[in-house]
């Protein structure tokens, strides 16, 4: 009988990972990774990130130091690639736009876009955009294959030849972290993201004043993290102004299940960000069978869909009114349950065509058959 090939060893690299969605999709790979016996896997992460992750037993889990931003951006790019060779990994896979260029058979995956840096005011910001877009370019370019979470983005950072390296390997939800029953409140809006100037909160709260003034009941929840207090500062000002304030609720980021929980309470979620790699709320709300409310953008149609059966209320980003014809859409699902209804089924439709076992398999198959296993 033909002795059984040993498994290729591989690292993954999830040093830059420590929330948000890089953390989501993190969880959401690692069963489907750690099944396929074809490959053995080390998970590079800091300490803390441990206990926010189930870790399947087969997976074997590497620490990395403590250390300051600089010191470790450069512990990665000249110490890790010398670890991974002696733990024995023929390829070192980063959950991230970039990783440790001089590591063998160094790959990404695509996370971030840099169309948000149009955003982001002050030097240090537009350095910061414009070292990860040239890392990026400089990663895909080295890689064997590489890996991104969405198609949109990829000319951002690779020509048509170096995108042919491509392989497409989308977020999911997994159906356990859905409400069993949700309760719905018939008059809140929510919307999830953290506090960066690409998610257009500020213009979210003059649609939603316009939408007040015809649905005096209506609340407005906004979900995330302060990361940009100045930016979570200006929603709270704005409010003040707008005579909205009691209206509004800012939860500073929950636990992803109590996340579940309140996106399924919400009549319709809304999002208005300008610039997203896979927008991951928005596939989380359809899954919820919330309906869904977003700008006509590609990034958008990539997640809620571009046909006429998309699961979705598509508002053009730009116009003589944009708040007002978003205090419209809004409008529509809150008043109308035929149009709710019909979005919700679309919702639920479109997200089971995405799955975490799809999506490990996109990886796991591409890794196979380039290591030739």
């Amino acid at each position: 009988m033909p002795r059984k090939p040993k498994p290729i060893k591989i690292l993954l690299n999830a040093l830059h990972t420590n929330g948000g969605g890089g953390l989501v999709y993190l969880q959401g790979i690692l069963p489907h990774l750690a099944a396929d016996t074809r490959l053995e896997w080390q998970l590079l992460l800091m300490p803390e990130v441990v206990q926010k992750l189930t870790i399947p037993a087969n997976i074997k889990i590497r620490l990395a130091p403590h250390l300051k931003f600089g010191v470790s951006h450069a512990w990665e790019q000249l110490v890790l690639p010398i670890l991974a060779r002696v733990w024995g990994c023929r390829l070192v896979l980063s959950n991230a736009n970039y990783g440790p260029l001089l590591a063998p058979r160094a790959s990404v995956i695509l996370h971030t876009t840099p169309r948000a840096a149009a955003c982001w005011l002050g030097i240090y910001w537009q350095w910061y955009w414009w070292a990860l877009r040239h890392l990026t370019r400089l990663s895909v370019w080295r890689a064997p294959l590489f890996f991104s979470v969405a198609a949109h983005i990829v000319p951002d950072y690779a020509g048509p030849r170096v995108a042919k390296k491509l392989v497409l390997a989308p977020p999911a939800m997994d159906p356990h972290a859905l409400p069993a029953a949700p309760t719905r409140d018939p008059n809140l809006v929510l919307a999830v993201g953290d506090f960066y100037p690409q998610k257009n909160y500020p213009l979210l709260l003059q649609a939603f004043a316009k939408l007040r003034q015809v649905h005096a009941p209506a609340r407005l929840m906004i979900v995330g993290r302060p990361v940009q207090t100045q930016v979570r500062d200006e929603v709270l000002q704005l409010a003040r102004e707008l005579k909205i304030l009691d209206a509004l609720t800012l939860i500073p980021g929950v636990p992803h299940r109590r996340l579940m929980e309140v996106m399924g309470q919400a009549t319709v979620y809304v999002s208005t960000s300008s610039a997203e790699a896979f927008n991951m709320p928005v596939l989380e709300a359809m899954a919820s069978g919330t309906p869904v409310v977003v700008f006509d953008t590609p990034f958008q149609r990539e997640v809620a869909g571009a046909d006429a059966q998309a699961a979705a209320v598509f508002v053009p980003p730009a116009g003589a009114d944009v708040p007002a014809a978003l205090a419209i859409a809004l409008l529509g699902v809150l008043s109308n349950p035929t149009l709710a209804a019909t979005l919700s089924k679309r919702g639920h439709q479109r997200a089971a065509g995405f799955s975490w076992q799809k999506t490990g398999q996109a990886l796991t198959n591409a890794l196979a058959k380039h290591l030739k296993v």
